[in-house]
């Protein structure tokens, strides 16, 4: 599925979803606390390199088709589901997530000599790079604006027992290194569904996207950048109240 393609689907479900909560029946206001964990990757991405390495010479060099390994992300959501309108809610969700970059050889233009995660790093001939083993921890938050279909409604459920749902929203995060602290804002979009095995508890599982343009991270006077393309799938418990 093309991204275009991707973006119009959300469209037409956030409005589907949207409409359907403006004709909803009145029903008591939710409040709700996700804790989640779960598996976190990366796409493959380019990495900008620029400032002063440790010979003094001004760097403006590019390492190509960095990998990641899978790590994972944990955190905790709060939540908001309106009294007039059941279908929608509001959230803030703040999150953990562990970036593995494994030791690998690849290529890169321009030529520099510095650190990359604390470790060692440098652009020999040719044009070779060996990325060290690094572990970039990077936190962060993102206001949601939350749509659900309430299913299996009944007289004990009256907000339905299975709720798929979907969430899109800015996000922020964090990456830091000693004192140095760098925050890149993004997107994310999520999908998945909750089932409430307890009028108050509820299990849930989703997939979220997230993207950040220009994230980076500074290890002395050098700056890495690069579009990252953030992907989770999660289970959690949520507490309705």
């Amino acid at each position: 599925m093309t991204s275009m393609t991707t973006r119009r689907t959300l469209s037409g479900l956030l409005c589907v979803l949207a409409a359907s909560a403006c004709v909803a029946a009145p029903a008591d206001a939710e409040w709700a606390i996700d804790l989640y964990g779960g598996a976190a990757w990366l796409d493959r991405a380019d990495l900008r390199v620029k400032g002063t390495d440790s010979t003094g010479a001004a760097v403006d060099a590019t390492i190509a088709d960095v990998k990641t390994d899978t790590g994972f992300t944990a955190g905790i959501r709060g939540g908001y589901w309106f009294e007039g309108f059941p279908y929608l809610g509001v959230g803030l969700d703040a999150f953990y997530l562990s970036v593995e970059v494994p030791g690998q050889t690849t290529t890169a233009t321009g030529s520099f000599t510095g650190k990359f995660g604390g470790e060692p790093i440098s652009v020999g001939a040719g044009g070779v790079v060996r990325i060290p083993s690094v572990t970039f921890p990077s936190a962060g938050f993102s206001p949601e604006l939350r749509l659900r279909w309430p299913l299996m409604v009944s007289e004990s459920y009256p907000k339905g027992r299975f709720q798929p749902y979907i969430i899109a929203g800015p996000a922020w995060a964090f990456t830091w290194k000693g004192d140095e602290i760098d925050v890149v804002p993004g997107g994310k979009v999520a999908g998945g569904a909750s089932f409430l095995i307890a009028r108050s508890v509820a299990l849930f599982g989703e997939y979220r996207f997230a993207f950040f343009p220009d994230f980076k991270v500074t290890d002395d006077n050098l700056t890495y950048k690069a579009d990252i393309n953030n992907h989770n799938l999660i289970v959690g418990v949520s507490f309705r109240f």
